[in-house]
């Protein structure tokens, strides 16, 4: 069995549990290859996992008649199944599936339109609430599996010098309690209601901090915010796109996704594998991966007062109680590494080629 993975990209931020998981499957004896845009980290890193590697850029990734060299290249590869990520390779893999006899698996990784899935065979969705999405336009419930997104646990173990160093160098002292975010500067990240309530917080306690690592749109919007609710010293973003999270998670004590939508969440995980406590707003994918009070804290979305209340519930917890919890998110992290996933995806390539009769 020969699986092509196709993206219409030449760097995305899930590039290494991705190829990860790509390359868990192959050393289960299903063969792999990955066909994206060169140029980018996504040649760099199936490179290094050793996932067979083709660059193609579409000429118009929502036309797909016209990518006519697509076709050659299906030929060439000849695989069993093409699995695609992203709407635009969607729409071309399914249009020319059909034609050449091919079977199609879309990734459904947020809320798309089905216009351009609509001629996949199958789809996996990163999550209970995109399958729930793309249903809701017509797609039969038989047709799609949740495959969870993966993650190399070992990667987030905390590394107590880098802890260390990236506090020293923010001129973090020891016993302030800081809270981090991370992800794109967007409106559905909901970093605003993060930097309220921690304004909020920040005048009832002066040793706490809190550290945004990303780049958007909105970062002029939250600097703004930041001086006018006045804790420039104690709130900061990054300089840019950080393109490792680590010694931001393990600079910090505290991790808070208020996102108000998440179709998953990744970052949620490499914070759980970095051993910090989580609050995630009730909503889209972190809600499948924690359970309030077990692995971390739900709460609203946009609810800045219960973001208050979860930040300084973590703030008065006893160590045994955060312990805990983090005994609970190591324990759900075993189900989202890729050898865990890889049995799961085999099944389905498996599935679909007996529907095919291959």
């Amino acid at each position: 069995m020969k699986i092509l993975h196709y993206i219409e990209s030449a760097d995305v931020s899930f590039r290494l549990p991705w190829v990860d998981l790509m390359a868990e499957i192959e050393r289960r004896g299903v063969r792999q290859a990955l066909l994206c845009r060169g140029g980018g980290n996504m040649e760099c890193v199936a490179n290094e996992r050793g996932v067979e590697t083709l660059m193609w850029k579409s000429l118009t990734p929502f036309f797909p008649p016209a990518n006519l060299r697509y076709p050659l290249l299906l030929r060439r590869i000849a695989p069993d199944i093409v699995h695609t990520r992203l709407s635009n390779a969607a729409f071309t893999a399914g249009f020319w599936g059909k034609r050449l006899k091919v079977p199609t698996i879309a990734m459904l990784d947020g809320a798309y339109k089905l216009k351009y899935y609509r001629d996949a065979d199958r789809y996996t969705a990163c999550s209970q609430w995109a399958k729930d999405h793309i249903v809701r336009q017509g797609v039969s419930p038989a047709l799609v599996d949740v495959v969870y997104n993966s993650i190399d646990v070992k990667k987030y173990a905390r590394d107590e010098s880098a802890r260390l160093n990236f506090r020293a160098e923010r001129g973090i002292r020891p016993k302030e309690k800081v809270f981090v975010g991370a992800g794109s500067f967007v409106p559905a990240k909901g970093f605003d209601v993060l930097i309220r309530a921690f304004a909020a917080l920040s005048r009832e306690r002066a040793d706490v901090r809190l550290l945004i690592a990303g780049d958007g749109p909105l970062r002029g919007d939250y600097a703004a915010l930041i001086r006018e609710l006045g804790i420039e010293g104690r709130a900061s973003l990054s300089d840019g796109y950080v393109s490792d999270v680590r010694p931001w998670l393990w600079g910090a004590d505290f991790f808070v996704l208020p996102s108000r939508g998440e179709p998953f969440g990744i970052v949620l995980l490499e914070a759980m594998a970095s051993g910090l406590p989580v609050i995630a707003t009730d909503e889209g994918g972190p809600s499948e991966l924690i359970a309030d009070g077990r692995e971390g804290v739900l709460i609203p979305v946009g609810d800045v007062e219960a973001m208050v209340g979860a930040m300084r519930r973590f703030l008065s917890m006893e160590g045994a109680t955060l312990d805990s919890m983090r005994g609970n998110a190591e324990k759900r992290l075993e189900f989202f590494t890729s050898e865990a996933l890889a049995s799961r995806q085999i099944a389905i390539y498996e599935r679909v080629l007996a529907e095919y009769g291959r």
